[in-house]
């Protein structure tokens, strides 16, 4: 009966602790953090494309200081936690924290076109793609955490994108291993400009498997959206947007790279391997936004245990 009481009690507490939480709001400061840091994958998309490769020198110190305020932004986010649940932070975060690391490919431009100043940046082309392997890695596990958040509340949809991302995932890391490592040293190893018989079926291999995991990554993230629509933690129009672009990106990587212009083009862009986990990224931001502004002063008391 005294542990009832007392459940009871912190019960009272905490839904008083929610009510008085309704009212904090952020700064003009604290907003334009939110708008930089929701800016920071289509800037680095900015910088990689448009600038191309810079001395390592300059994009390294551009990458540090991007991630030192990346961190002075997030800090206020995740001190401020209403909820007193880490696993809800925690899952943000680990949606964020790849698009921390990525920022770095913005100084290293494109991949080489070509085998000479491939091997030239071969050590490059080792980091990137190991990069791309932690940060994929990362992702799935703030999914993973997601998943155990949202599946007393919504199955359906959160179970299938949990799903497809341990389809995808082990799939991604196997392609960004062959990028990475295989490719890198088979380079080495070619004794003239023209390609040996393997190269050809190799590369409609990982293109077929480069499809597939892409497009398995973003409909996961529809999925994910979808739940936390039908939940609440997303509003409906943010929901649909969330959706509506992840599956229309998934659709136009299908094209492939024969496709006429400029549906070759569009294709390409979606499929650029950090590319599908800035939709993840977005959502990390606005479920640590939303945790540190809005909460329903009828959440479940329960909810806070997960």
């Amino acid at each position: 009966m005294s542990n009832t009481i007392k459940q009871q009690l912190e019960g009272q507490k905490t839904i008083a602790t929610l009510k008085s939480d309704e009212h904090h709001k952020f700064s003009g400061i604290q907003r334009a953090g939110v708008v930089y840091l929701m800016s920071v994958p289509f800037l680095t998309m900015l910088l990689g494309f448009g600038v191309g490769h810079v001395d390592p020198r300059w994009y390294l110190s551009g990458w540090l200081i991007n991630t030192l305020m990346m961190i002075t932004i997030l800090y206020p986010l995740v001190k401020y936690r209403p909820s007193g649940n880490p696993l809800f932070t925690l899952a943000a975060l680990l949606l964020i924290v790849p698009w921390v690391i990525f920022p770095v490919f913005g100084g290293m431009g494109r991949p080489p076109q070509n085998i000479r100043r491939w091997l030239e940046l071969a050590g490059e082309q080792h980091a990137r793609y190991n990069l791309l392997i932690l940060g994929s890695t990362l992702a799935y596990l703030g999914t993973a955490l997601l998943y155990h958040w949202l599946r007393n509340k919504e199955k359906l949809f959160t179970t299938l994108g949990m799903g497809l991302m341990t389809l995808s995932i082990p799939m991604f890391v196997i392609n960004m291993a062959y990028w990475g490592s295989f490719l890198t040293e088979a380079f080495r190893h070619f004794k003239t400009a023209n390609r040996p018989d393997w190269y050809p079926a190799f590369q409609e291999l990982f293109l077929l498997i480069n499809t597939v995991e892409v497009s398995m990554i973003y409909i996961a993230t529809a999925m994910f959206a979808l739940a936390l629509g039908k939940t609440g933690y997303f509003k409906p129009a943010a929901s649909r947007a969330y959706v509506i672009i992840s599956l229309c990106a998934a659709l136009v990587n299908l094209f492939p790279p024969s496709a006429p212009e400029p549906f070759a083009t569009m294709s390409y862009l979606v499929c650029v391997p950090a590319i599908p986990f800035v939709m993840f990224y977005l959502m990390g931001v606005n479920l640590l936004r939303i945790a540190s502004t809005r909460y329903k002063s009828s959440v479940d008391v329960a909810d806070l245990k997960y």
